[in-house]
């Protein structure tokens, strides 16, 4: 169900990035079409559907009581098996204390199980977990990893708008068409994978290890397919108006009697068409494979950070995850690849007088290598850290089996007056 906002994310953007901006106005000026660089779509329209949807749902959500209904029985047995400490909320103690949670007799303790927790007790969990080496090695790779997907699904659209030299409406649709299916399969494949081979946290590691590569390999074969650019193509050349051509004359769309031309040549309204269909089938089957090794590593990550904490901690460590990344990548990613894909901009429209508009023209040869080249090294920096992770974890198996090894230590069972299930406390 998450990947299918995406999917129609991306639909609902081609349908309306087809139509002029305007509503009300058939006649578009001019005689633009889609693929003028000067088309303006309905980007508007995207942000009013996706609010009105968001309104609607609220208040379906609103509808709901403010806590479930739960059978305190059910709390109960739940809290033995989990074999939790004596506040569920203690986080920072609970990083440090292990012991057999007793058993509950009366509502008053269970409630007093859900009280909010101290705030020195959260920023002590927080230096807890921030101390494991193995889950900060795990976020700071899920961050580097998630700079790659979010300036993906932002940019990739215009990317193969500018160097495909496509229409906005037809690159959102081969760009959701693409990356939302290889997700979708990608995810599923991960987790029936470590679900199937039962896989530790090592063997997670080296699965990451070798997705890692192989999208890495794809991005440097993206690196190189292209179209040729439009601004000059077999001998004829894209101009930015008929003055930059030296045209006098003007008759519908075309023009004739240009200066910068050689005698007899005239200049057509638009750009020069350049549709390269075997670099784009290429480039968009190679974006498949690497979206899907991309995202092959989503369960394996989250199986590291679940079992490198302790239980205590792991619903925390979670969340501190998602913080990090957001500061880390999500945030900081699209003003990043914003600013590397308008340094290739070849002409800016002119809003106002003293005010840059919309880039005109980007440079459709060297966009890809600063696009992809900056992918590239930001995979490398990824890489480096999984290595790292890899011998951590190695060193970190081999420790325990170097240790003689010891009898286990004597338990104690206790059994209650009402001859209840016994309560085994493991001596220290």
């Amino acid at each position: 169900m998450v990947a299918l906002g995406p999917a129609l994310g991306f639909l609902m953007g081609s349908a309306l990035l087809s139509q002029w901006i305007n509503i009300g106005h058939n006649q578009i000026p001019n005689g633009i079409t889609t693929n003028d660089p000067r088309w303006i779509g309905r980007w508007w329209a995207g942000f009013l559907v996706s609010a009105s949807s968001l309104t609607i749902l609220s208040f379906f959500l609103c509808t709901f009581p403010a806590k479930l209904q739960r059978d305190i029985n059910q709390t109960v047995e739940s809290i033995d098996e989990t074999q939790s400490t004596n506040s569920v909320f203690a986080l920072g103690q609970a990083a440090t204390r292990r012991h057999t949670l007793p058993k509950l007799t009366n509502s008053t303790q269970c409630k007093s199980l859900c009280q909010i927790s101290k705030i020195k007790d959260i920023f002590t969990s927080i230096t807890d977990l921030l101390m494991n080496f193995t889950f900060l090695l795990i976020v700071l790779i899920n961050s580097v990893e998630s700079i790659l997907v979010v300036s993906f699904t932002t940019f990739m659209v215009k990317y193969i708008e500018s160097v495909f030299n496509l229409s906005s409406s037809l690159s959102s649709t081969l760009t959701g068409s693409i990356i939302v299916p290889a997700a979708v399969f990608g995810t599923f494949t991960g987790g029936y994978l470590v679900r199937r081979f039962h896989m530790g946290i090592l063997q997670c590691i080296k699965m990451i290890l070798i997705t890692c590569s192989i999208s890495w390999f794809g991005l440097i074969a993206l690196l190189f397919l292209k179209c040729q650019s439009t601004t000059i193509y077999k001998e004829q050349i894209t101009y930015l108006s008929p003055c930059h051509a030296g045209c006098i004359y003007i008759n519908g769309t075309d023009y004739s009697n240009c200066t910068c031309l050689p005698k007899g040549r005239n200049v057509r309204l638009g750009s020069c068409q350049n549709i390269c269909f075997t670099e784009t089938f290429l480039f968009l089957l190679i974006l498949f494979i690497v979206t899907f090794f991309q995202t092959l590593m989503a369960t394996p990550q989250l199986i590291i950070i679940l079992r490198s904490v302790q239980h205590e901690l792991q619903s925390f460590g979670l969340g501190l995850e998602n913080c990090i990344m957001k500061i880390l990548a999500q945030i900081p990613a699209p003003i990043l690849f914003g600013i590397i894909i308008d340094n290739q901009c070849l002409f800016w429209s002119q809003a106002t007088c003293d005010r840059r508009g919309s880039c005109f023209i980007y440079n459709g040869d060297r966009l890809p290598f600063t696009l992809f080249g900056t992918a590239i090294i930001i995979k490398g920096i990824s890489f480096f850290l999984l290595i790292i992770l890899l011998i951590v974890t190695i060193r970190q198996h081999k420790i325990p089996n170097n240790q003689p090894s010891s009898p286990p230590p004597p338990s104690l069972t206790l059994q209650s007056p009402e001859q209840e299930d016994p309560l085994i406390i493991s001596t220290l």
